[in-house]
């Protein structure tokens, strides 16, 4: 009896022992957990307009402490290759993904369904145009529309609302960009009335295609270059005096865009909050990580009107500081 008593009170103490031990391993192992991956997927991340976006992404990954790493775009030249890293970058072990698109409809598909196992985030905009639907992959991006319409909106508050004779003409780098196919209808809207005369749009990469150069386009009054690599394009040529004295208004997020502005080789300059968008980015992908069922939204980034006069005003210090970060 005794000895079965004994044998009772030493099984209860190993088996005691064993639960604080395993309790020791897990609280352990929680304290110990490795910070979520979050891979960015960005083919032109290392130029210049994406510097903001990037100071962005680093201040919400110490605030929030997870671990984003950005994809070079050495690693993704074309849409095709776009999944690809994608999927590679899960199968590193990528806890989320954020990702600007370059592909169409059939990428976008293909991410959506990769969306149902690891959370996605688009940065900048989205080639589907029912982004509110719950089933579309959120975006974080400015409203392009309102973006463009303010670009015309300050062009006829410069001109008194007044624009007949005028001819202008529409430059952009993506013949394939969602984004600036918005802005230009919001130019187009905005303008519908104005007198002014719209002689054409053309795009960098059908331009390239085609050996015709922006130069070579019929003498307008006015350029309107709907994104940072085409408005700094248009800002040198305007330098060099190859844009027959057209005037350049634009919509840029670099430093290459703000020096346009300042040297007078663009008129006004419209530019997104980009610290806002990466930092946005990544606040929203933790929620999904951390809250359990939480579904991720849209996130809406703001912009600023800048012209020379404003420039360097109070208000627009930080914005500046983010751009040369």
């Amino acid at each position: 009896m005794k000895n079965g008593k004994r044998t009772f009170i030493l099984t209860e103490i190993v088996l005691g022992l064993l639960v604080a031990t395993l309790a020791f391993f897990m609280l352990y192992n929680k304290n110990e957990q490795k910070a979520e991956r979050i891979a960015v997927v960005i083919p032109d991340i290392e130029e210049s307009q994406w510097s903001a976006f990037k100071y962005g992404l680093k201040m919400a990954s110490q605030e929030y402490g997870v671990n984003t790493v950005l994809i070079s775009k050495a690693n993704i030249n074309m849409s095709e290759d776009e999944i690809e890293v994608v999927q590679q970058e899960i199968d590193k072990g990528a806890d989320a993904i954020i990702v600007k698109m370059v592909g169409g409809s059939k990428e976008y598909s293909k991410l959506k369904k990769i969306q149902k196992k690891v959370p996605i985030m688009l940065a900048g905009e989205s080639p589907d145009n029912n982004v509110e639907k719950k089933s579309a992959i959120p975006v974080t991006e400015p409203d392009q529309y309102d973006m463009g319409a303010a670009l015309a909106g300050k062009l006829l508050e410069n001109n008194n609302g007044n624009l007949r004779g005028k001819k202008i003409g529409i430059y952009t780098e993506s013949s394939r960009s969602g984004a600036d196919s918005k802005r230009e209808k919001g130019v187009r809207d905005t303008l519908k009335d104005s007198g002014a005369k719209i002689l054409w749009s053309v795009s960098r990469d059908e331009g390239i295609k085609k050996k015709v150069i922006l130069q070579s386009q019929r003498k307008v009054d006015i350029v309107l270059a709907l994104d940072d690599t085409s408005l700094v394009e248009a800002g040198e040529a305007a330098k060099q005096n190859n844009l027959s004295g057209a005037i350049v208004y634009g919509i840029g997020n670099s430093t290459e865009a703000v020096y346009c502005l300042d040297t007078r080789w663009a008129e006004s300059l419209i530019v997104s909050d980009e610290f806002t968008a990466g930092y946005q980015c990544v606040a929203e992908t933790v929620k999904k990580l951390r809250t359990s069922f939480y579904q991720m939204e849209n996130q809406k980034v703001p912009y600023t009107i800048l012209t020379r006069q404003n420039l360097f005003s109070q208000e627009n210090q930080d914005l500046l500081f983010t751009l040369s970060q």
